[in-house]
């Protein structure tokens, strides 16, 4: 992600040099996450988009940052540790000690799209998604972590409703993970433990975005299919999926 967030400051810093047509956009926004439990996120995100005039192309990178609002509760029937995690005092965390999940993620997609007169564009782009679920409780303030990471190839297509100071994009992805992992990390793990998953299968993704002049509206709706994971060294992980509604408010410099 630190790579990513390099190449698109390098980028919005060449690309300026150039009489081409740019445009640099953030947003601000929110989320609710049906995974494991159910979780409100505050979301910020950051685009730019190039066109050469001469070209029917345009080049596009987008990166998205989230983390929760709040904490939800766990489900101690269903949790397994990788290690028992102890209190302050060394002892044994209770069974009935409640805890809680918080998470956070992020998501950065560098693309080409191909404007038609039909309205239509194909979008063909490179992926990368991340979520994390880290657990805590009242006693004890960071036991342990899972991070998903995925990473691929999306292909979709947008169609476009042109008005004269407006319009409407309704945008629809399929994103095929190449290379896809979890790792856990702990307080009591030390050295985090990484896997690749299996069983991944296709995630979806889908946009309804309203533009006005130089503002925007845009309502999300993905799903996001983490395969299972086994490791001798710490746990085995079943497979999930995340179901991810978000809503953004954009400035188009």
């Amino acid at each position: 992600m630190r790579f990513t967030l390099s190449l698109f400051t390098f980028l919005l810093i060449s690309l300026s040099s150039f009489g081409q047509k740019i445009r640099f956009a953030s947003s601000i926004g929110t989320s609710f996450i049906n995974w494991h439990e159910k979780q409100a996120t505050i979301d910020f995100g950051a685009q730019i988009i190039y066109q050469n005039p001469g070209k029917k192309h345009l080049f596009y990178v987008k990166l998205k940052t989230l983390g929760n609002v709040d904490a939800s509760p766990v489900d101690r029937q269903t949790y397994t540790f990788v290690e028992a995690p102890l209190m302050p005092n060394n002892m044994p965390l209770s069974a009935t000690e409640p805890l809680t999940s918080h998470y956070r993620g992020g998501q950065a997609e560098v693309g080409f799209q191909w404007p038609m007169k039909s309205g239509f564009s194909p979008i063909l782009a490179i992926y990368s998604k991340s979520l994390a679920r880290k657990i805590t409780s009242n006693q004890t303030q960071y036991i342990e972590e899972e991070k998903y990471a995925l990473h691929g190839i999306s292909v979709g297509l947008n169609y476009e409703w042109k008005f004269k100071e407006s319009s409407i994009n309704l945008q629809g992805q399929v994103f095929e993970p190449i290379y896809r992992d979890v790792t856990l990390y702990g307080k009591y793990i030390g050295v985090p433990y990484s896997s690749l998953t299996t069983d991944n299968s296709i995630n979806y993704k889908s946009r309804l975005d309203f533009h006005y002049k130089k503002y925007g509206i845009a309502l999300n709706y993905e799903i996001l299919n983490f395969g299972s994971a086994k490791n001798p060294n710490s746990k085995s992980i079943e497979s999930s999926q995340a179901q991810l509604i978000s809503t953004f408010f954009t400035y188009y410099f």
